[in-house]
This record gives C-alpha cells, structure tokens and sequence, in this order.
C-alpha cells in the first residue's frame, strides 16, 4: 500500500516536472543563440524564469514508413528550479503505456520514463528513469559518437532514433555558461 503511494506521488511529482520543464522551442518563435555542429543551444526567459537548452535532431529515423511529429534530444538547465543537465526526448508520438524506451551510447544502456504513464500530460515525452544516472549519460554523451533512442509508439510501432553527438561537449560548455549554477 505504501509502495504504490510513493509511486503514484512520484508519478504525481514528475508530471507537474514535466509540464513545467517540456521545452517549447518546437511551439515557440525562440531562435537558437549558437550552434555547435549537430546541436543548437536556445535560452528563453530571464532571471529565475531563465532556461536554457541543447536540442538535437536525429541524423536516422526507423522505420522510414511512420508518420511522426517533430523529434528532438533535449538536455534543459532551469535555474530559478535547480535543475541542470536534464535530458528528455519528445518522440514526435504518443508512446504506448507500456513502453520502456532507452537511450543508449555505446555500451551504456539508461532507462526513461514516458509521460503516458507519469500521466502528466506530455505523452510524447520521456526523461530518463533514474535521475542518479543522468550525470553518467551526460559524460556518455559527450565520451560518444551516436546516442541511440528506441521507443514503442501507442499503436505499437518500434521507433528507433540516432542522434549524433558531434558538438555536444562544446554545447554543455555553453550551455553551463548561458545558465550557470546559482
């Protein structure tokens, strides 16, 4: 009983996360401030508002045949919340309740938690399972040439996403100075 309380609290917590950290610059006129090869950074807001990020886009996308929104990796700093180097995805579907996706770089497999059963909302996001993990991935990322993101959408399709990590290190660089630790 106490067990699926916290859970249902987590999943509680991480929807209102979720609402308040989906970056908006698919939706919004925000413009990238630089671009470090395959990535862009963007900064919107000012003061405790200030976010910052780094999107990607995939390089591949399988299989070719499926009809899908916009899709982009995403590594967000909100200062004014504490949060830095949160990674998420926006798959460009609504993925299926039970799907697990992952990333993975190289030999280094992470889990992710969708939206659909945060239930928050954003059902076609995820962020990664274990936040005590984010740190490794985000040394994976900037170690490797390719992150690799598989995904089930709601009607069952496999989707599967490279991305590649060219500029990724120097884009952490600024994006740690665009929106630095308070």
């Amino acid at each position: 009983m106490i067990l699926k309380s916290k859970s249902r609290d987590f999943f509680r917590f991480l929807g209102i996360l979720a609402l308040l950290s989906a970056p908006t610059f698919a939706a919004s006129n925000t413009k990238p401030v630089q671009e470090f090869s395959d990535w862009r950074l963007f900064v919107d807001g000012q003061g405790a508002a200030k976010t910052c990020y780094l999107a990607a886009e995939p390089k591949s996308s399988a299989p070719a045949n499926v009809k899908r929104g916009e899709t982009y990796l995403v590594v967000s700093h909100r200062p004014g919340q504490g949060v830095r180097g949160e990674i998420s995805v926006r798959i460009g579907y609504p993925f299926s309740a039970t799907s697990v996706p992952f990333a993975k770089v190289g030999s280094d497999e992470f889990n992710f938690i969708t939206g659909v059963k945060a239930q928050n909302g954003a059902d076609e996001w995820t962020w990664i399972e274990n936040l005590k993990h984010q740190p490794r991935l985000l040394r994976a990322m900037k170690r490797g040439n390719e992150l690799v993101f598989k995904g089930t959408s709601a009607r069952g399709t496999l989707t599967t996403d490279s991305y590649s990590l060219r500029g990724v290190t120097a884009a952490m660089k600024a994006l740690d100075a665009a929106c630095p630790a308070p």
